[in-house]
């Protein structure tokens, strides 16, 4: 016999004789099936995680938890129903949003929502069909299993980039990256590649780029005036006060052409004591004339350099687009040849291509 304590079950079963009652009524006949007590105690331990495993499961969360919000990027899980499944920290600085919307379970309509309108102040009915629009889309092309990313800038004046990638089950995972000083980084590079850096104007790289778009845009029936302006006695100015005191002279020149033209006008340096401009919408002598003077009588007044009262003169020369030509470098070897005859001419004077 067998020692242990045994739990008794129950099943119905037929009766394998049954009697002409049983026949007329179908009545089952209950027996009993028993099963060892240290197997059912022993499947029931196996269910039950035991101090060992919630310790470890314990540990386990802490350590998830600590890798999350100790990351370098910010991090967020959703399922296939564009619900939240956990963020970390970062994720929620990034968005500045409340413990209420970070909680498993939240809608990303929720979250997008919060974040426009704090952005934005945007909450009209129009901005949430936006909204869900946009999600319903963004889901789709992630259930497609499409990888990708874009860039956001927030009205703080941080850059952030979105990688978002698709799981397998359905949901997404996104990574959050703030690439401000990055891409400050990067334009600031591109800046130095095409402006000078003492007086910050365009440089002969940039310069001569945009005066081939110009002349390329002539056949559209643009028009261009290229001015090119030689300072007048600046030599004596660096051979008299040195050479900080023409840096600083320069940066008041550059500084003054530019309170003289418009938006669509550029200003270069080309190199040393030289700058051009080129003046949009100059179809005639008239209208280059009247910029010209302008400049002359601006870059005329006393500049105030290093403490030392200097007065300094320009001689400019003109080659009107389309009229003197559409090619860049005639148009600047015919600026230069009127600039030689202005500076033949007594200097601090203007000429234009013969």
């Amino acid at each position: 016999m067998d020692p242990s304590p045994r739990v008794k079950t129950s099943a119905k079963v037929k009766s394998k004789n049954p009697s002409p009652q049983h026949l007329s009524k179908r009545r089952a006949v209950t027996v009993r099936k028993e099963v060892p007590f240290a197997s059912l105690a022993q499947a029931l331990t196996a269910l039950r995680p035991d101090d060992a495993q919630a310790r470890l499961f314990g540990e386990l969360n802490r350590c998830l938890d600590v890798a999350l919000n100790n990351m370098g990027r910010g991090l967020s899980m959703f399922d296939a129903e564009a619900r939240l499944i956990v963020c970390n920290k970062l994720y929620r600085e990034i968005y500045s949003l409340p413990k209420a919307l970070t909680r498993p379970g939240t809608p990303l309509a929720a979250i997008l929502r919060y974040h426009v309108k704090n952005e934005t102040g945007r909450d009209d009915p129009q901005e949430r069909e936006r909204q869900r629009k946009w999600i319903k889309t963004h889901v789709a092309e992630l259930a497609l299993g499409k990888s990708f990313s874009h860039t956001q800038s927030l009205e703080d004046g941080r850059i952030v980039l979105v990688s978002n990638q698709p799981l397998a089950g359905g949901g997404w995972v996104d990574i959050q990256e703030d690439i401000t000083e990055r891409r400050q980084a990067e334009n600031k590079i591109d800046w130095l590649a095409r402006h000078d850096t003492l007086t910050e104007v365009a440089n002969r790289h940039q310069f001569n780029e945009q005066l081939e778009k110009w002349s390329a845009a002539l056949q559209d029936g643009h028009a261009f005036a290229l001015h090119w302006i030689d300072l007048d006695h600046f030599k004596e100015v660096n051979d008299t006060l040195g050479h900080p005191a023409g840096d600083a002279l320069l940066k008041s020149v550059a500084n003054r052409v530019r309170k003289v033209l418009r938006g669509t006008d550029l200003v270069g340096r080309l190199g040393g004591d030289e700058f051009a401009i080129l003046q949009a919408g100059a179809t005639d002598q008239s209208q280059a004339t009247k910029l010209v003077e302008r400049l002359q009588r601006m870059l005329a007044e006393p500049h105030r350099v290093l403490g030392h009262q200097v007065t300094i003169g320009a001689s400019i020369g003109i080659a009107l687009a389309p009229k003197d030509g559409c090619d860049p470098e005639v148009l600047m070897k015919k600026a230069d040849l009127a600039l030689y005859d202005a500076k033949t001419s007594g200097r601090s004077t203007y000429a234009f291509c013969p």
